[in-house]
Parts: C-alpha cells; structure tokens; sequence
C-alpha cells in the first residue's frame, strides 16, 4: 500500500508524569528488512499484493503459506479508472495455492456521489473477478487530499454502498494519525498501519483492531521482491470462512476455517445449509435440538409454509425452527417418508392416530413389539397398532382388555384348551400356578387350570378349595374332620 508520512513516537507515560519509554516508528520507506519465519516479529498472517508485484505465480503464493502466511489481500481498483492489471493472476493463483484471498480498493473520492461511485467500480471488478458476497472488500483510506472533503462520512457512504452490492464482509485501512472519525466501522474490522523501527512480538501495537500492517519490507525466501505484512488480530483477512470458490471441490463451496463445512450459516440476511459445502435446498435439517427446512432457493423458511402438500409452522421470530405436530413428511427413509414431531422435536412414545395408538421412536413408526409407558405394557402389531382383547403372540395369551385401555392384564383368559371351558389363567402371559382373587374370592390355579376340591400351601399358611374352587372360610367338615379357616377373609386354615 502507499502508507506515507507515518513518522510519530509512542510514549509511555509513568504516573509521575516522566516518559518511561519511547518507540520509533519508522516512514514506509525506512523500515528495516524482515523475513518470513524470523524468530522474534509479530506474525506474518496476511501479505497484501498490488501490481507492483506482478505475476506472481502459484508457487509463489505456496511460498508464502508455506512461511505461515495465511491470507492475501489483493488490490483491484483506484478511483474510478484504474484496475489492478495483474489481479486476476495474482487473485486466482492464491487460491490455487489454498489461501484466503481478500480485496482492497484505493480511495480517492472527495464527495458522497464520488464515494458511491467507487465502491461500485470496486464491486464492479471484484464480482467479475470472482469474488463473493461474504469475501472481505477493504476501503484503503489514506490519501491526504480527502480529509478536507468530509472523508469520514464519504467513506461511511462507500462502506454503505458495498453493502447495497451485496457485500457483508467489509474492512477499513487507515494509518495511525490519519484525521477521520472511524465510529462507522467496528474495530475489529479496522486494518491499521504504523510500522515500528524495532518491530517484536513481545510488543505489539494496536492490539485493539481487527489487523495491524506492522511492515513494507518483508521478503518472503523463494519469492522476488518485498511485501507488506499484517499480523491478523480478529481472522478477518487469515481465517478462511464463507462462501469461496474451491478449485479442489470444482467450485463454489461454504468453507470453515480452511475446511468444506456442513450445517447453518447465516448469509445475506437468512440461513443456509451446507452439505460438504454445498447448498442444500428442498430439504429438512437438524439442528440445536430443532428442525428446519431450506426451500428452493437454499433460505430457512419462516411462517405458515406448505410443504409436500403440509401446513407447517416454522415461527415469525427469526428462529426458523418446526413448531408443527403430528405425521409428516420429511423424506426419512421409514414410514413412506413420514415420522412423528411433537411441536417440531422427533417423537418417541405412544400417540393417537387414526383410531388406535402407535408407538415412535424418534419418530419412526414402531411395529410388532412389546411398549412400556405409564407404568404398563403394551404391544403393537406389525402394521404399528396396539392390540386389544385377548391376543395369542409368540404362543402365548394375553389380555389387553376392551376398553380402549390398550394395556396388558392377565386374568382368565380362552385359549382354547380342554379345561374349565377353554379358559386358563394367565400372569403376565404365563400359565399361572397359585391363588388369584376372581369373582369375590380366591381360586387356585396350577399351569392356569382351575383346581377343585383339595388342599393347597400358599404365603406359609394352609387352604382348601372346594368342589367349585373357591377358598373356604369358617368352620368346615372336610373328610369327616372339622376345621376353622376363620371368617375375616383369609382363608387359611387355623
């Protein structure tokens, strides 16, 4: 860049008023010579390259990221009538070698019409050369001749008008000393010069900004010529995030930190969903513990939207996720496509539909299976639907009632056997052995069978049954002997 007239002393002040120390820092043309990978300098995170380096070519941008240097910013455009003309070898042999590559513009606007104007000839070249919404576009600001002309609002103005353009990611550079009022752009998207005549990492300057140019003459081995470098506070010119063309992967994809990405991003104002970095339409999506859907072109939809032939809510409150209950269609790959939400969450659990329950499991439909829920069991046939009235499974009864109650209870049961007229006691679908309180009194079972007249040990004590079944009570003559089973109904005997 053409940092000029960057001459000040940096004083640090003791509470006694006495400068406690003092650092240089150096014009742009007397910095001293540094290398890439020199022990002892702040990072080398970002080169920025304009046409005075040339055609540099793939190799040398390898170079550069082999040295640590993660970004490039390329210039483009000055004014409204000068293109970088080596920019769109130097921007597209960056990206051959995989760094982030951003874009600056040199301003020379003294109006707000003029500043407008720039940042669409600076939009105009950077779209034709291959960048995107979400790239950075920096706004080199430093020539003098614009402080007298309201630089601070014509610049708001072009930051603006990149805006308008579609460009979301925008950046600042200016020097120490320049006279404007930076308010508009936040600091961490501030890129600050001022170069240090004993540059070092354990002193770094203007740790408060987004990027700090803290060198014009820096070599990078392997490479011809010297560069500026900027050590990358905020990763706004080295992190490689957004939307970037990707010559491995053919073309444009969302990339996170270097990496192809999959999930959310926030862009142009709504989400997006990213497969391997592709845009993902028509299509549900899980995420935060919530459902989404993107539509046709690639945005979270909001609102009463119809899908598939569905009324679905998805919220007017920026958050995009399901509300909607019930049976629907997400495209799985069980159930026809369709699973079970509950207020926009896979449901898992019993739930009432087309005349019986069903039970999901993270919103599939289950089939033949014994549920547990509110303390009871329950079983679903092969088409999902829970059973009713006595069922035979796996050759065994059981009795689900007849009261809509679903739940399983045992009891006598007809499974058609040749005794006590077909029915048999059943526990838990097992052929009982023991009493069991049925019609007012208790009645003793062996393998489900009702047993008549005799004798029977039960809970430590004694009993009879007799001709009929029933446990006796009171005084019995039983085999010509006479017996008390008391009258307080237990049962045994005494």
């Amino acid at each position: 860049m053409k940092v000029k007239k960057i001459i000040l002393t940096i004083a640090a002040v003791s509470s006694m008023g006495f400068a406690a120390n003092a650092l240089n820092v150096a014009n742009a043309d007397g910095v001293p010579s540094v290398v890439a990978g020199q022990s002892g300098l702040p990072s080398m995170d970002v080169v920025d390259v304009a046409s005075y380096q040339g055609n540099l070519s793939v190799d040398d941008f390898k170079a550069m990221k082999a040295a640590g240097i993660k970004g490039v910013i390329v210039k483009l455009t000055e004014s409204t009538n000068y293109t970088n003309p080596f920019a769109r070898t130097q921007v597209n042999n960056a990206r051959a070698a995989g760094m982030k590559v951003s874009a600056y513009h040199f301003a020379r606007y003294q109006s707000a019409d003029a500043a407008r104007n720039e940042a669409n000839y600076f939009a105009d070249v950077a779209y034709n050369l291959g960048f995107s919404s979400s790239d950075l576009m920096v706004n080199d600001v430093e020539d003098n001749n614009m402080v007298a002309h309201n630089v601070s609002g014509n610049s708001k103005v072009f930051n603006d008008q990149l805006h308008s353009r579609g460009f979301s990611d925008t950046g600042l550079y200016t020097y120490t000393n320049y006279n404007m009022d930076r308010s508009f752009m936040p600091n961490n998207r501030i890129w600050m010069a001022s170069y240090p005549y004993e540059p070092s990492s354990s002193r770094l300057w203007n740790t408060q900004y987004g990027m700090w140019q803290w060198t014009s003459n820096a070599h990078v081995n392997g490479v011809s010529g010297t560069f500026d470098m900027s050590i990358d506070y905020s990763g706004m010119a080295s992190v490689d995030s957004g939307y970037r063309y990707v010559p491995s992967a053919g073309g444009w994809r969302w990339v996170e930190n270097g990496q192809l990405y999959t999930g959310f991003r926030m862009y142009m104002g709504t989400y997006y969903w990213f497969e391997n970095g592709v845009r993902s339409d028509n299509a549900w999506h899980e995420a935060w513990g919530n459902w989404y859907y993107t539509g046709s072109d690639g945005r979270a939809v909001q609102g009463h939207q119809k899908i598939d032939g569905q009324d679905l809510y998805f919220g007017d409150d920026g958050s995009f996720a399901l509300r909607s209950s019930g049976y629907i269609y997400d495209r799985s790959s069980q159930n026809g496509g369709y699973r079970w939400y509950e207020n926009g969450h896979l449901f898992t659990g019993f739930r009432f539909y087309m005349g019986t329950f069903y039970w999901f499991v993270d919103g599939v439909r289950q089939n033949a299976g014994w549920r547990s829920a509110w303390g009871m069991k329950y079983y679903t046939d092969d088409t999902g639907r829970a059973l009713q009235g006595v069922q035979k499974i796996d050759g065994t009864y059981y009795n689900f009632g007849n009261d809509n109650s679903y739940y399983e209870r045992g009891g006598y049961i007809f499974d058609g056997s040749s005794q006590n007229g077909g029915y048999r006691w059943y526990n838990d679908g097992k052929l009982f052995t023991g009493f069991r309180y049925y019609m007012g009194t208790y009645y003793w079972f062996v393998d489900g069978v009702r047993q008549n007249a005799g004798w029977r040990h039960a809970w430590g004590m004694t009993y009879y049954t007799d001709a009929n079944g029933r446990a006796v009570q009171g005084v019995q003559t039983i085999d010509g002997k006479t017996y008390n089973f008391g009258t307080d109904n237990t049962y045994y005997l005494r």
